[in-house]
C-alpha cells in the first residue's frame, strides 16, 4: 500500500480554506501576498495575507479601499503595528508613512506608542486633541517628546482660545 502525503497548501487551489492555510504556513513569498491582498475574492484569504504583509503603501491602500469591513480593520491595525515599530521595518520608510497617513487614531496610536521617539515627536506634530497632547506630555518616557508635546498643547490651546 502506498502512502499518500497530503498536498500541501497552495495559494493557487480553488479551495479558500486551502489558500488561508497556504497563508498561515508561512509559505507564501511576499510578493504573492501583495497579489493575494488585492485580488483574492475572498475575504477571509486577504484578511490571512494582511497579518504576514510588510508593505505600508498596500496595507494603506487595502484599508482606504477594501469592500470588505474586517478586512479593512484587520489592514489597519497590522498598519499601525508596523508604523509604530511592531517589526523591522526601516525607520525612513515608517517615518514617509506617517507623513503620508491622513488616520487620526493611527497618528495618535504612533504618538503614543512608537519604539523611537523621533516618530512620537513627528507625530505630536499633527495632533490637535489637547487631551491627548496632554496625555503623552504627563506620560511619555522621553523628555524630549515630552517637551514637544508641552509646546504643542500650548500651541493648541491658544488656538482653541481664539
Amino acid at each position: 500500500m502506498w502512502l499518500r502525503r497530503r498536498p500541501r497548501p497552495d495559494i493557487h487551489d480553488t479551495d479558500p480554506a486551502c489558500r488561508r492555510a497556504a497563508i498561515d504556513a508561512a509559505t507564501v513569498g511576499h510578493n504573492a501576498l501583495r497579489r493575494i491582498v488585492m485580488n483574492d475574492p475572498d475575504h477571509g484569504v486577504r484578511q490571512a495575507a494582511v497579518g504576514r504583509l510588510h508593505d505600508l503603501v498596500i496595507l494603506r491602500s487595502v484599508l482606504e479601499r477594501d469592500r470588505d469591513a474586517s478586512v479593512r480593520e484587520a489592514a489597519r491595525a497590522r498598519y499601525r503595528q508596523l508604523l509604530a515599530g511592531g517589526d523591522m521595518l526601516d525607520i525612513g520608510y515608517r517615518r514617509a508613512a506617517l507623513q503620508a497617513c491622513s488616520d487620526h487614531q493611527i497618528i495618535a496610536h504612533v504618538a503614543r506608542s512608537a519604539r523611537e521617539p523621533c516618530l512620537r515627536h513627528l507625530a505630536i506634530g499633527r495632533i490637535r486633541e489637547p487631551r491627548l497632547l496632554d496625555e503623552i506630555r504627563q506620560h511619555d518616557i522621553d523628555a524630549t517628546v515630552r517637551a514637544a508635546a508641552d509646546e504643542r498643547l500650548a500651541v493648541e490651546t491658544q488656538r482653541l482660545e481664539r
